[in-house]
């Protein structure tokens, strides 16, 4: 699995090591806090790799994304 910092729009993500048997998303925290979303597998490799040129934007910007992002640390993201 890659547990490395991984990137999107400048947003660090991490893959949470735990069991992903029989699940469709990988859980990733943000930019190091304990706030933390769930990513489709479809936008994933098979061993948590985020895909290139993947659309995240619904996970990441909407009303609970932005509230998450905001208690993150992260207060602004060029769209």
């Amino acid at each position: 699995m890659n547990f490395q910092t991984q990137y999107y729009m400048n947003i660090p993500l991490k893959l949470i090591d735990r069991n992903y048997e029989n699940k469709k998303a990988k859980r990733f925290i943000i930019n190091h806090t304990n706030q933390n979303v769930w990513i489709p597998d479809k936008h994933l490799l098979e061993d948590g790799t985020i895909k290139e040129n993947q659309n995240l934007n619904y996970i990441f910007f909407n009303t609970q994304g932005f509230t998450k992002l905001r208690l993150a640390g992260i207060g602004y993201i060029k769209l």
